[in-house]
Protein backbone atom coordinates (compact mmCIF):
# COMPACT_ATOMS: atom_id res chain seq x y z
CA UNK A 1 0.00 0.00 0.00
CA UNK A 2 0.90 3.40 -0.91
CA UNK A 3 2.20 5.69 1.66
CA UNK A 4 -0.19 8.50 2.77
CA UNK A 5 1.95 11.59 2.09
CA UNK A 6 4.26 9.72 -0.01
CA UNK A 7 7.91 12.19 -1.05
CA UNK A 8 8.23 13.73 -4.21
CA UNK A 9 11.13 12.33 -6.25
CA UNK A 10 13.55 15.73 -5.53
CA UNK A 11 13.02 14.46 -1.83
CA UNK A 12 14.03 11.07 -1.73
CA UNK A 13 17.61 10.39 -1.31
CA UNK A 14 19.31 8.63 -4.17
CA UNK A 15 19.56 4.96 -2.64
CA UNK A 16 15.50 5.14 -2.64
CA UNK A 17 15.30 6.11 -6.17
CA UNK A 18 17.70 3.20 -7.54
CA UNK A 19 15.14 1.10 -5.00
CA UNK A 20 12.12 2.45 -6.75
CA UNK A 21 13.52 1.86 -10.23
CA UNK A 22 14.66 -1.34 -8.96
CA UNK A 23 11.38 -2.66 -7.79
CA UNK A 24 9.91 -1.62 -11.15
CA UNK A 25 12.34 -3.89 -13.04
CA UNK A 26 11.61 -6.77 -10.88
CA UNK A 27 7.90 -6.12 -11.16
CA UNK A 28 7.98 -6.22 -15.16
CA UNK A 29 10.17 -8.98 -15.22
CA UNK A 30 7.72 -10.76 -12.95
CA UNK A 31 4.82 -9.61 -14.77
CA UNK A 32 5.44 -9.42 -18.71
CA UNK A 33 6.30 -12.50 -20.06
CA UNK A 34 8.48 -11.65 -23.15
CA UNK A 35 11.03 -9.77 -20.76
CA UNK A 36 12.31 -12.50 -19.34
CA UNK A 37 13.11 -13.88 -22.72
CA UNK A 38 14.93 -10.53 -23.84
CA UNK A 39 16.92 -10.62 -20.88
CA UNK A 40 18.10 -14.69 -21.93
CA UNK A 41 18.26 -13.74 -25.90
CA UNK A 42 20.90 -10.72 -23.96
CA UNK A 43 23.15 -12.74 -22.16
CA UNK A 44 23.39 -15.17 -24.88
CA UNK A 45 24.63 -12.32 -27.11
CA UNK A 46 27.12 -11.32 -24.29
CA UNK A 47 27.99 -14.72 -24.05
CA UNK A 48 28.88 -15.59 -27.86
CA UNK A 49 30.58 -11.69 -27.80
CA UNK A 50 32.52 -12.90 -25.07
CA UNK A 51 33.67 -16.24 -26.72
CA UNK A 52 34.25 -14.27 -30.18
CA UNK A 53 36.20 -11.37 -28.16
CA UNK A 54 34.55 -8.42 -29.44
CA UNK A 55 35.77 -5.24 -29.54
CA UNK A 56 35.89 -2.71 -26.99
CA UNK A 57 33.44 -0.75 -30.58
CA UNK A 58 31.49 -3.78 -31.24
CA UNK A 59 30.96 -4.43 -26.81
CA UNK A 60 29.41 -1.20 -27.32
CA UNK A 61 27.02 -1.55 -30.02
CA UNK A 62 25.78 -4.71 -28.64
CA UNK A 63 25.36 -3.17 -24.92
CA UNK A 64 23.53 -0.03 -26.97
CA UNK A 65 21.28 -2.33 -28.41
CA UNK A 66 20.35 -4.30 -25.44
CA UNK A 67 19.77 -1.73 -23.87
CA UNK A 68 17.94 -0.08 -25.84
CA UNK A 69 15.61 -3.03 -26.61
CA UNK A 70 14.68 -3.50 -22.66
CA UNK A 71 14.03 0.13 -22.10
CA UNK A 72 11.23 -0.07 -24.78
CA UNK A 73 10.09 -2.94 -23.21
CA UNK A 74 10.09 -1.75 -19.78
CA UNK A 75 8.34 1.37 -21.03
CA UNK A 76 5.63 -0.77 -23.06
CA UNK A 77 5.08 -2.58 -19.70
CA UNK A 78 4.42 0.15 -17.76
CA UNK A 79 1.82 1.56 -20.31
CA UNK A 80 -0.06 -2.18 -19.74
CA UNK A 81 -0.04 -1.13 -16.34
CA UNK A 82 -1.37 2.10 -16.79
CA UNK A 83 -3.94 0.59 -19.23
CA UNK A 84 -5.07 -2.14 -16.75
CA UNK A 85 -5.42 0.93 -13.82
CA UNK A 86 -7.50 3.39 -16.22
CA UNK A 87 -10.23 0.47 -17.18
CA UNK A 88 -11.11 -2.97 -17.94
CA UNK A 89 -12.96 -2.16 -20.79
CA UNK A 90 -12.12 -1.86 -24.23
CA UNK A 91 -11.27 1.53 -25.57
CA UNK A 92 -9.80 2.16 -29.04
CA UNK A 93 -7.64 4.58 -28.01
CA UNK A 94 -6.29 2.69 -25.47
CA UNK A 95 -6.01 -0.02 -27.96
CA UNK A 96 -3.86 1.85 -30.23
CA UNK A 97 -1.51 3.41 -27.45
CA UNK A 98 -0.79 -0.25 -26.64
CA UNK A 99 -0.38 -1.20 -30.15
CA UNK A 100 1.84 1.47 -30.67
CA UNK A 101 3.94 0.75 -27.69
CA UNK A 102 4.38 -2.81 -29.24
CA UNK A 103 4.95 -1.33 -32.26
CA UNK A 104 8.05 0.75 -30.54
CA UNK A 105 9.25 -2.63 -29.01
CA UNK A 106 9.32 -4.70 -32.36
CA UNK A 107 11.47 -1.87 -33.97
CA UNK A 108 14.14 -1.81 -31.29
CA UNK A 109 14.02 -5.64 -31.51
CA UNK A 110 14.33 -5.62 -34.92
CA UNK A 111 16.99 -2.65 -35.12
CA UNK A 112 18.97 -4.75 -32.57
CA UNK A 113 18.79 -8.04 -34.51
CA UNK A 114 19.92 -6.32 -37.43
CA UNK A 115 22.95 -4.68 -35.89
CA UNK A 116 23.57 -8.00 -33.81
CA UNK A 117 23.36 -9.89 -37.40
CA UNK A 118 26.06 -7.21 -38.97
CA UNK A 119 28.18 -7.40 -36.01
CA UNK A 120 28.29 -10.96 -35.45
CA UNK A 121 28.27 -11.75 -39.21
CA UNK A 122 31.91 -9.71 -39.62
CA UNK A 123 33.46 -11.35 -37.00
CA UNK A 124 32.11 -15.19 -38.29
CA UNK A 125 33.00 -13.84 -41.86
CA UNK A 126 36.73 -13.09 -40.53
Amino acid sequence: MMDENPKSLREQSWPKRFAVAARGIKVAVCTEATLPVHLFAAAVVLLAAWVLQFSRFDWCLLILSIGTVLAAELFNTALEHLAQAVTQEENPHIRNALDIASGAVLTTVLTAATLGIIVFGSHIYN
